[in-house]
This record gives structure tokens, sequence and C-alpha cells, in this order.
């Protein structure tokens, strides 16, 4: 056994994927900035229809290098996102709390969907993410993002493939959100998406996401033994005597 040439072909893999992973890393400003200047454009068009929606930059600075002051939590060291989100819209609905000691109401408001595409520089991917909106009234855990698709080159991400994602950004949105009415098309979407979301396949998210629900898979069964069952009648129609 030629141990050395084994390792010499490993030794090959690990160099190709550092290589492509440096390159990725180098890459990922100028796509970031090609991913704010289309989703500058898109929001600047939602506004002229009186829809708030706002692009965050990654923030290119290392940890210890930001002014957080006394601020408490956790801050991730390394990976970036470009987001587009939808912004804070009233439901025109509340709570209304009447106590011995006085009133108090809360008005429930939407924190709006979000697509974020993401860079993590330990696999040299980039992730497409749309998040669900999100209730503020709501606990602070969040559903799982459906991760729309990846890839292993920037090259791809130019301004064509950026717009092409805003589309079914906004499908993700019109079925998530309370505000808004999806078609049964756009619902089918969203479930198939979820359904060939990578990480469902391999069994990785909290709960395995079904294309239909077990009455649909009900429904669709009833369905398909009807003709069996017509079938079987008629040649026992024709067979007795």
């Amino acid at each position: 056994m030629d141990v050395k040439r084994i390792w010499r072909r490993e030794a090959s893999k690990r160099s190709a994927n550092e290589a492509r992973k440096d390159r990725v890393f180098r890459n990922w400003p100028i796509h970031a900035q090609r991913a704010v200047v289309v989703f500058n454009a898109f929001a600047l068009e939602a506004k002229k229809h009186n829809v708030s929606m706002f692009v965050t930059e990654p923030e290119w600075i290392e940890l210890a290098n930001r002014h957080l002051g006394n601020q408490l939590g956790e801050f991730p060291i390394g990976v970036t996102s470009v987001c587009l989100r939808f912004g804070l819209q009233y439901t025109s609905e509340g709570l209304l709390t009447r106590t011995a000691d006085g009133d108090s109401s809360e008005l429930y408001i939407e924190r709006g969907a979000e697509l974020l595409i993401h860079h993590s520089p330990s696999d040299g991917v980039i992730h497409v993410f749309f998040k669900a909106p999100v209730m503020r009234s709501e606990p602070s855990e969040e559903n799982e993002p459906l991760l729309y698709t990846h890839t292993h080159n920037t090259d791809v991400l130019t301004s064509d493939w950026l717009a092409a994602l805003l589309p079914p950004f906004l499908t993700f949105n019109r079925v998530e959100s309370v505000l808004e009415r999806p078609s049964i098309f756009d619902s089918l979407q969203v479930r198939w998406w979820r359904f060939r979301d990578i990480r469902n396949r391999r069994g990785y998210l909290k709960e395995f996401q079904h294309i239909l629900t077990p009455w649909e898979l009900l429904i669709l069964a009833a369905i398909v033994a009807i003709p069996g069952a017509l079938i079987f009648s008629l040649v026992k129609f024709i067979m007795q005597p």
C-alpha cells in the first residue's frame, strides 16, 4: 500500500478546495456590493408604492474593532450577509388588557420577511435564505429560515441572478405574511421549496417538511383508489353468471 500516494491525492483535493474558498472570500465583497445595488433599486421601486423595504450591507469590520460599548449579546465573527427586508407593519389588531390598576393596550406589529445572501468563509459557500415574517409580540424563538438555494461560486452572483431571487422572495412573503393573500400555487411553491431544502433532505431540520399534509394525502389516496374500485366493480359485474 502506497500511503504517500494516497496522501498526495488527498492533499491535491484539499489544496483545490482551499484555493476555491480563498477565491470566494476575495471576490465576495465585490458581489455583495452588487447585491446591495440591486436590492436598493428594488426597495426604491417598492417605496413608490408606499411599501417600506430596507437593505442591510455587510459589516466588514472585525468584532474587536466594533464600537459595541456596553452592549450585551452574541455577535458573529467572519460570516457576513446582505439583507433585503420588509419594514414593520401594523396589523390593525391588538390586545386591550384591563385590570384594577388600569388599562393597557398592545398593537400587533409584523416584522417583515427577509432575503439574506449569506457568506460563510469556513466552507466557502454562498447561501440564500428566506426568513418568514414574525409578530413582535411573539417569543424571540423564530421559525427555521428557508434555504432557497446555495452556490460554491461567486461568479454566478450576476445582477440578473440576484434580481431572479426577488419574485420567489415575494411569493414567500405572500405565503408567510398575515397581511397578504397567497394563491394556491403560491402555497404549493413554498411547500416544494421547503421540501427540497437540502437540510430537509439530510434530516438537519427539527421537523421534516412534507409537500402534502396528512389530510391531503388521504384525499389523494381516495382519488387514486376510485378508478381501481370502479374497474373492480365492472369486472365483477361482467363475470357474474
